[in-house]
């Protein structure tokens, strides 16, 4: 799943407006991944919801800060 600029940007500019949350984009050769600050559960659903609408799921690292993004509704 490869992202545009363009994209993270909504992403970022939707998730300062709603929750006051900073997300972190990574662009580098292993892939595509984000980051939060801190671990938040709040911002953890609103992203699973905002994925969700874009047929897509998002999947947290052990740290619940770290996630990828992947094509089906099947959120993890």
């Amino acid at each position: 799943m490869a992202f545009t600029y363009d994209e993270v940007l909504k992403l970022k500019k939707y998730m300062d407006e709603k929750l006051s949350v900073y997300v972190h984009f990574h662009d580098a050769c292993g892939g595509q991944y984000f980051n939060l600050d801190e671990p938040n559960e709040d911002a953890k659903h609103e992203l699973e919801k905002y994925f969700a609408k874009l047929n897509k799921s998002i999947k947290f690292a052990e740290d619940n800060m770290t996630f990828t993004v992947e094509e089906g509704k099947n959120n993890g």
